[in-house]
C-alpha cells in the first residue's frame, strides 16, 4: 500500500531537514577550508558540467519521471533510461576531450586548471544519477524508505568529509574524491534496496519495442529541445561571464550565498516531487478537481514556508556569513542578502512548472522558459559586464528572472484549473509583506554580542511572532483558526500520549 501524501511529505520534509543542518555544517567547514578561488573554480565546474549534462538529459528526466508515476508497470522506461545514461556520459566524456584537444579550455573553462576538468565531469554526473535514482523512488511511492537511506547517507558523508579536512592534504581534488566515495555508496544501498523491493524484476531486458519507447519521449520532449539549448548557453552564459569578467572569487561569493539560500528551499522542495507525482495521476485520471484541489491547499502554504525562512535569512545576512564563514568571505554580504530571497518564488515556478509536465504541455513551457532565458541575457549582460556588479548582477538577475516566470506560469495554470489568479497574486504579496515586517522587527529589537547567539535570539523570537500573527491572520498560510485549533489538539494530545 502506498504511504499516504502527508506521511510522504514529512518524512520527506524530514530528511531535508537533516540536510540542512548537515548541508549548514558543510558549508561551515568546506568555503572556510578551500579559500574563496578554490571554492569558486569548485563552483564553476559544478554549475558547469550540471547545466552541460542537464542540457544533454533534454528534459528526458522529467519525463522518465512522469510517466513512471503515472503508470509504475511500465518497467522498460528504467531500462531505456539506464542505456540512456549511459550515453549522456559517453557525449560529455567526448566533449570535454574535445575541448582539451583543441585547446579551448581557456575559452570554456577560464581561470580552471585543465587537471580539474575530469573530476567536474564525473561529479557532475554522479550528481545527475543520484537524482533519477531518487525519482524512481518518488514514482513508486517509496520516499519514506529511501528518505531514511538519505539521512543516514547524509550523516556518514559528515562523517568522511571530517576525516578528509582533519587527516588529509585538503584540497579541491580531495573535495571530488569526497564527492565520488560518498555519492557511489548512495547509488550502490539504492540499487540494492530497488532490487530487494522488486522495482527492479524485468528491467534487464529488452523485451519491448525501443523504437516506440524512443518515439514517446521524443514527443513528450521535441518542445523542450530548444529550450534545453536555450537555457543551457542561457546558463552558462552567466557562470561564464561573471568567472571572465569578475573572476573566481566572485564565483566563490555566488556558490556561497547559493548554497546558503538553497538551504531555505530545502523545506518546500521535499513536496515537489511528491506533488508532481499527485498531479501526474490525477491528470491520467482527468480529475482536475484534484489537482485544483491540490493547487490551492499547497501551493500558498509552501510559498510562505519558503518566505518565512528566506526572508529571515537575508535580514540575517551578515551573522549567517559570521557564523559560517571568515572574513575571507565577508564580501558575499549582499549577495546572500539579494540571493537568500530567491527561493521563494522558486518555490513558486518548482511547483507551478509541475503541471506543464504533468499535463504534457510541455511547448506551452518551453515557450515560456524562452522568452524568460531571453530577458535573462540582457540583464545578465548589463548588470555583470556592463554595470560590473559581479555576483550581486548575477543575484539581482536570477531574482527578477524567476518572477517573471512565476507569473507568467500562474497566469496559465490559471486557465487551465480555473484557479482566481489576483488570490494568488494577492497571496503572494501581503505573505511577503507579513514576513518582512515580523523580520524587521524582531533584528531591530535584538542586538547581541555574539553573531551566532543573536541569530539563536533572533530567529526564536521571530518564530514566535510569526506563530501568534500566523492565528491573527492564517490566510498567510493558506489555513483557518478552525484548522490551527484542530492540528494543535492533535499535537498535544501525541504530547500527553
Amino acid at each position: 500500500m502506498e504511504a499516504s501524501l502527508k506521511k510522504r511529505y514529512i518524512v520527506k520534509l524530514l530528511a531535508n531537514l537533516v540536510s540542512a543542518i548537515i548541508g549548514a555544517i558543510i558549508i561551515a567547514m568546506v568555503p572556510k577550508s578551500l579559500g574563496p578561488l578554490a571554492y569558486g573554480q569548485f563552483i564553476y565546474l559544478q554549475e558547469f558540467f550540471i547545466k552541460l549534462i542537464g542540457f544533454l538529459d533534454m528534459s528526458t528526466s522529467i519525463a522518465f519521471f512522469t510517466k513512471l508515476s503515472a503508470k509504475n508497470s511500465r518497467k522498460e522506461l528504467i531500462t531505456f533510461y539506464s542505456f540512456y545514461s549511459f550515453i549522456i556520459l559517453l557525449i560529455s566524456f567526448i566533449f570535454v576531450f574535445f575541448i582539451s584537444y583543441f585547446n579551448l579550455n581557456s575559452l570554456i573553462l577560464p581561470n580552471i586548471p585543465s587537471n580539474y576538468i575530469y573530476y567536474g565531469l564525473f561529479f557532475g554526473f554522479l550528481t545527475w544519477l543520484s537524482q533519477i535514482f531518487i525519482s524512481i523512488s518518488d514514482a513508486y511511492a517509496q520516499t519514506a524508505s529511501v528518505e531514511i537511506i538519505k539521512i543516514i547517507y547524509k550523516i556518514l558523508s559528515l562523517f568522511i568529509l571530517f576525516i578528509f579536512i582533519n587527516f588529509l592534504s585538503f584540497d579541491i581534488i580531495k573535495y571530488f574524491h569526497f564527492q565520488y566515495i560518498t555519492i557511489s555508496l548512495f547509488l550502490i544501498v539504492l540499487f540494492i534496496f530497488f532490487t530487494k523491493k522488486g522495482l527492479l524484476i524485468g528491467v534487464f531486458t529488452l523485451s519491448f519495442s525501443i523504437v516506440n519507447v524512443i518515439r514517446e519521449f521524443i514527443f513528450y520532449c521535441r518542445p523542450l529541445v530548444l529550450f534545453s539549448i536555450v537555457s543551457l548557453f542561457g546558463g552558462f552564459f552567466d557562470i561564464w561571464l561573471l568567472q571572465k569578467v569578475s573572476g573566481s572569487e566572485q564565483m566563490g561569493f555566488y556558490g556561497l550565498a547559493y548554497s546558503l539560500a538553497a538551504m531555505c528551499f530545502l523545506f518546500t522542495s521535499a513536496m515537489t516531487p511528491i506533488i508532481t507525482r499527485e498531479f501526474s495521476k490525477s491528470h491520467e485520471q482527468k480529475d482536475f478537481k484534484s489537482m485544483r484541489k491540490i493547487f490551492y491547499r499547497y501551493i500558498p502554504m509552501l510559498y510562505s514556508i519558503a518566505a518565512y525562512f528566506a526572508i529571515f535569512i537575508s535580514f540575517q545576512s551578515e551573522n549567517v556569513l559570521a557564523i559560517f564563514t571568515d572574513e575571507k568571505f565577508q564580501d558575499a554580504y549582499l549577495v546572500l542578502v539579494i540571493m537568500a530571497l530567491y527561493p521563494i518564488h522558486q518555490t513558486y515556478g518548482q511547483l507551478s512548472g509541475s503541471i506543464f509536465y504533468a499535463t504534457g504541455q510541455t511547448k506551452l513551457y518551453k515557450n515560456i522558459g524562452l522568452f524568460s532565458v531571453s530577458i535573462g541575457f540582457i540583464l545578465s549582460f548589463i548588470l555583470i559586464y556592463i554595470f560590473n556588479l559581479g555576483a550581486i548582477g548575477l543575484a539581482y538577475k536570477m531574482l527578477i528572472v524567476q518572477f517573471i516566470a512565476v507569473l507568467i506560469q500562474l497566469y496559465y495554470n490559471s486557465k487551465l484549473l480555473d484557479l482566481n489568479m489576483r488570490y494568488f497574486l494577492l497571496h503572494q504579496l501581503y505573505s511577503v509583506v507579513f514576513f518582512v515586517i515580523l523580520a524587521y522587527f524582531s533584528t531591530m529589537i535584538i542586538s547581541l554580542d555574539s553573531p551566532l547567539v543573536e541569530f539563536l535570539f533572533t530567529g526564536f523570537f521571530y518564530t514566535i511572532l510569526v506563530i501568534i500573527f500566523t492565528y491573527l491572520f492564517p490566510q498567510v498560510f493558506a489555513t483557518n483558526k478552525y484548522e490551527i485549533r484542530e492540528n494543535l489538539q492533535k499535537v498535544l494530545h501525541v504530547i500527553k500520549k
